[in-house]
């Protein structure tokens, strides 16, 4: 049997980290292999940096394959390391060395030898006096900063590496080369606190004597417009962008060159008229600075950038923990019609967040306007309304030099249409747009189908949604004035998202943001990062119940998906903070106090759920998660100290909630599923709420009618409940309110409301009515953990030991479901052929699955539960 193969190596949850922020990293790896019951018996780490090794592990006994700790000596500043593992079976044959694995130490605190430097302070749009040019915008949005320095290397460098990050966003060069593929970087943190900074390895573009480096400054979240309240749109961390870098060239001869961001440099602005995440970007080609990221000086109109100390502070310098942003699909707009002002409507297909390519041959002068959209209206116009104060609109000046391309460098929308304004007697023929999509590099895990078109619109909905709005942190919407990091929405999707891509790495970054944002009396906020959301607060918005409640609740779903022992341990001390938060306010266990916005079930429609009620069931939640989560740590007193807290609320809540017919005095849907999935009703208790559910599933015309909070249970409780084939129906509803109806008008991805458009009404309130908002797609884990079957299990995380009960119905007739967890890739495949179904699984080496034959099948065995090795399994199962 050939032997075991290590692969999709990582470190600190990244294939390439690029910087470490602990003196101690971590290693991953996933296996393959053929044959059944394959595992890892030992394994042996290699670390070398510049070609020599650092650490050997040694051959250790063990079958670990995630977030083996470093054990070698301390990790030098500014070290490249390459690593490699060899793992050997259960035979004890060794495979051959992976292939190496790079990661980057980055720069400690101390080896920063760098200086904020930014263009001198001009209020309030950072230009000059007003002189009608193009400089001039009615939102006093800034043109970017072009930045610059020349300098003189000593020679060929055998290495060169940039470290650059900047106080709002930047793009660099070097030699006129752009370097790296990076689009919104550095991303968004709380500027006040930290900022993470990026590495780039620039050997080949580095040549002896004359170089120059570059770098444009956009104002992105730190300067520009983000969030809603119109009162202060911008400028809340700060009123300009500001860069800071080090490039370090090392020579054959031990010596190392450094050059930096000091008062060196020069500055100006541009073609970048402005660019404005809401407001969109204008750029005049006729003002492109040829040779400035190339050219040795001294050019014309070039001035000494400003050396500054940023307020309140300079923040903290991290390495980035998540993968950037890129560009991540391309997708050709094809023209459809002309509007009523004579615009020409192009649509891409699908809702993204992103930009458009514009290639285009035109006259000097001319003018093109991109306006974007996600819908039309009933006339075929570009439907805008829900925007609300984002213009989203793009501007392109022609320079007349031959074919010019376009596309945005410091902006982003939302849209699936584009109206394209050309100038007069251009045909849309003449032009060819290209839909750009963006999104955190989040590498895509899961793959799924079915045998229902509606169902797989549905999970492409769902992708998209997430691909579109999980870009630095995961914000509600791309496209309106607003794309916060909301806490209740991310925390109820988090688990379908970890099906679709790999999220470790995301929600390490993003857990430190809330962290960020946590008040000194324990309260998590609502959003994170929080300073947009209320800029008039000296401490963060505190979060509602359900929203400050997610970090408790996606540190869980993080343990159960990748086993990350050490994210527990890390933010232990803030969740135990806001447990207390909400002790200290509620002695008498139900969730009155300290509730803040209180949102409730957000956006159900139908009977209102009590926010009280909702409240203290996820105070519920809180108190069982942080018992187990305890236990998981060996915290054995606070884990009793949590059961109690428990079962404290569990007692109120009855005696609360609870009337003399034994169900519930909230009659809805949303009260009912919280009570029964978050298991705080008596045995005695449970059957009754049940039956009284599917009553009002039914009355409703079997229609849900739940918000964000409840929609991810409705399903998943039915099936608990024994009512799957209520779950599977309401799945294929094509009426309002359902996953169906959006789809049966159009969507592309999942919208923010269940009736963001009806044939009666039209479109709902233009104040809030997204059309890309993941919160909805919820029900995706139920459609990979139960339609497909595959699930973690509690007692054995990180998908080493996997839940298989896959949900076979008619209706859906057959699932291919693929999911590549951190420890290899699990298949899960069946089809229903008449009375048989045929159902193939595949399970890496050193994980096993504990499987159970579906209601109303038999195995060809009699067995009601099996457990099944790694490898590939053929079963064979007939209707009873």
């Amino acid at each position: 049997m050939a032997p075991l193969i290590p692969f999709d190596l990582r470190c600190e949850h990244l294939s390439t980290a690029r910087g470490l922020n602990t003196p101690v990293p971590r290693f991953s790896w996933a296996l393959e292999g053929d044959g059944q019951d394959r595992r890892q018996s030992a394994y042996q780490l290699l670390v070398r940096n510049d070609r020599q090794t650092i650490w050997d592990s040694g051959k250790i006994v063990s079958d670990a394959t995630q977030l083996i700790p470093y054990g070698g000596p301390p990790l030098g500043s500014d070290q490249v390391l390459d690593w490699t593992v060899t793992v050997w079976d259960e035979s004890d044959t060794p495979s051959a060395a992976s292939e190496p694995a790079m990661t980057f130490a980055g720069l400690d605190a101390a080896n920063w030898q760098a200086e904020w430097i930014a263009r001198y302070f001009v209020l309030p749009a950072g230009r000059e006096a007003p002189a009608d040019n193009v400089y001039d915008n009615r939102w006093q949005a800034r043109p970017a900063d072009y930045l610059r320095r020349d300098f003189a290397a000593a020679g060929t460098p055998s290495r060169a590496t940039l470290y650059i990050t900047a106080l709002g966003l930047y793009e660099a060069y070097l030699n006129g080369q752009r370097i790296g593929d990076d689009v919104m970087a550095p991303g968004w943190t709380d500027y006040h606190t930290r900022v993470e900074y990026q590495m780039h390895d620039v050997t080949n573009l580095v040549r002896p004597g004359d170089n120059v480096l570059g770098a444009i400054l956009g104002e992105g979240w730190y300067s520009g417009r983000v969030g809603h309240n119109q009162r202060r749109a911008g400028n809340h961390y700060g009123g300009r962008p500001a860069l800071l870098c080090q490039l370090h060239l090392h020579y054959a001869n031990g010596t190392t060159q450094i050059v930096r961001s000091d008062e060196h440099w020069q500055t100006r602005q541009g073609p970048i008229c402005y660019s404005d995440f809401l407001m969109g970007e204008m750029y005049d080609a006729r003002l492109d600075l040829d040779g400035w990221n190339s050219a040795q000086g001294p050019l014309s109109g070039w001035q000494p950038v400003e050396v500054f100390v940023p307020d309140p502070c300079a923040p903290q310098l991290d390495a980035a923990r998540v993968q950037p942003v890129r560009e991540v699909a391309r997708l050709p707009a094809a023209y459809s019609h002309l509007s009523q002002n004579g615009g020409a409507i192009f649509d891409l297909g699908q809702n993204i967040a992103g930009y458009c390519e514009l290639s285009v041959s035109a006259e000097p002068s001319d003018r093109f306007v991109l306006r974007h959209g996600e819908i039309l209206d009933g006339d075929r116009e570009l439907y805008t309304a829900n925007l609300r104060h984002a213009v989203a609109t793009d501007i392109f000046i022609a320079s007349g030099d031959g074919t010019e391309i376009f596309k945005p460098r410091f902006t982003f929308h939302g849209f699936r249409f584009v109206e394209l304004t050309l100038p007069a007697g251009m045909s849309p023929q003449a032009v060819t747009l290209t839909g750009i999509a963006i999104q955190t590099d989040t590498p895509v895990t899961g793959e799924i189908a079915t045998g229902h078109p509606l169902v797989n619109q549905l999970l492409s909905n769902i992708f998209w949604s997430q691909r579109d709005n999980f870009l630095s942190v995961p914000t509600d919407c791309p496209q309106r004035d607003e794309r916060y990091g909301w806490t209740a929405d991310a925390q109820v999707f988090w688990r379908t998202a970890g099906y679709f891509m790999d999220v470790s790495a995301f929600l390490t970054k993003w857990m430190l943001d809330i962290e960020d944002g946590q008040s000194p009396d324990g309260a998590f906020p609502d959003v994170a990062p929080t300073k947009p959301l209320n800029p008039y607060r000296l401490t963060p918005q505190p979060g509602a119940p359900g929203w400050g409640d997610a970090p408790v609740i996606m540190a869980w779903e993080h343990w159960l998906r990748y086993a990350d022992h050490e994210l527990l341990e890390r933010y232990w001390p803030a969740l135990e903070a806001w447990s207390d938060h909400i002790l200290r306010a509620n002695p008498d266990f139900i969730r009155r106090n300290a509730v803040y916005n209180n949102y409730g079930d957000w956006l159900s429609v139908g009977p209102a759920s009590d926010r009280t009620l909702v409240a203290t069931a996820y105070w519920f939640r809180v108190a069982d998660l942080m018992s187990r989560i305890a236990v998981v740590l060996g915290r054995s007193s606070d884990a009793a100290r949590h059961r109690q807290v428990a079962a404290s609320v569990r007692e109120a809540f009855i005696g609360c909630f609870v009337g003399d017919n034994k169900l519930l005095t909230n009659d809805t849907q949303t009260s009912y599923l919280l009570s029964l999935d978050f298991d705080l009703l008596p045995p005695a208790l449970r059957q009754g709420a049940a039956d009284r559910l599917v009553e009002l599933i039914e009355a409703a015309g079997g229609h849900l009618q739940t918000g964000f909070l409840g929609v991810r249970h409705l399903l998943p409780v039915l099936t608990s409940i024994g009512r799957d084939d209520l779950a599977v129906a309401m799945l294929l509803k094509k009426t309002y309110p359902s996953w169906g109806f959006s789809i049966e008008h159009g969507a592309t991805t999942i919208w923010e409301r269940w009736d963001g458009w009806t044939p009666d009404k039209g479109f709902q309130s233009t104040n809030m009515n997204s059309f890309n908002h993941y919160a909805y797609g919820s029900v995706g884990e139920w459609i990979w953990s139960r339609l497909a079957g595959i699930e973690a299990m509690e007692t054995s995380p990180g998908f080493a030991t996997v839940h298989m009960a896959p949900l076979l119905d008619d209706r859906i007739g057959q699932v291919s479901a693929r999911y590549r967890s951190c420890r290899g890739t699990i298949e899960s495949k069946w089809q229903i052929e008449g009375d048989q179904a045929r159902w193939i699984v595949t399970l890496p080496p050193g994980c096993q699955a504990v499987v159970q034959i579906p209601a109303s099948w038999q195995h060809q065995r009699g067995e009601r539960q099996l457990t099944l090795g790694s490898g590939r399994h053929a079963l064979t199962l007939k209707r009873s």
